[in-house]
């Protein structure tokens, strides 16, 4: 009985504390780090020509023209592709070359971004991501030592790269 009664007392504060939390009025949002590619090296992105090795450091994000977080984080990307140190490269996953051409033009985006589905796959098959956006911290070696899924803002970058 006493066993029975601890359960329930455990599921009603767990039920309490769930619509306490509920009706918290503050928008979360949640980005997920991990390092399941930390130490993975991406060789292939040497062959994108306008790639800046002499940057310190690599913003990989992969992206779709449908995608609602992906085009929020535009103007963040814009803010890093203008930062000393850092050079990004988009990747156009899941969509077709004609809507990642339309998005760019009417996000005007002016760093670098691969359209051409082959050369994505090719870049994608050599680490793990579970969705978009997804966004990769490389060093200049082309070595990924941040992976983020999620929204992410220039300044969050920044303070992981310092």
């Amino acid at each position: 009985m006493f066993k029975r009664n601890f359960i329930f007392l455990l599921l009603t504060l767990t039920v309490v504390i769930v619509l306490i939390n509920s009706t918290n009025n503050e928008e979360i949002e949640i980005i997920y780090y991990s390092n399941v590619n930390d130490g993975v090296i991406l060789d292939d992105l040497k062959a994108i020509s306008n790639l800046n090795l002499d940057d310190q450091f690599v913003i990989l994000n992969l992206w779709a023209s449908w995608c609602i977080p992906c085009e929020n984080e535009v103007s963040e990307l814009k803010i890093l592709s203008e930062t000393k140190g850092y050079s990004v490269i988009g990747i156009l996953v899941e969509d077709s070359a004609e809507n990642g051409m339309e998005f760019i033009q009417k996000n005007n985006i002016l760093y670098q971004n691969v359209l051409d589905s082959t050369i994505a796959e090719r870049i994608l098959i050599q680490f793990i991501w579970s969705g978009i956006p997804t966004t990769l911290v490389l060093d200049n070696n082309l070595e990924i030592i941040f992976s983020i899924n999620g929204e992410i803002t220039a300044n969050e970058i920044i303070e992981l790269t310092r």
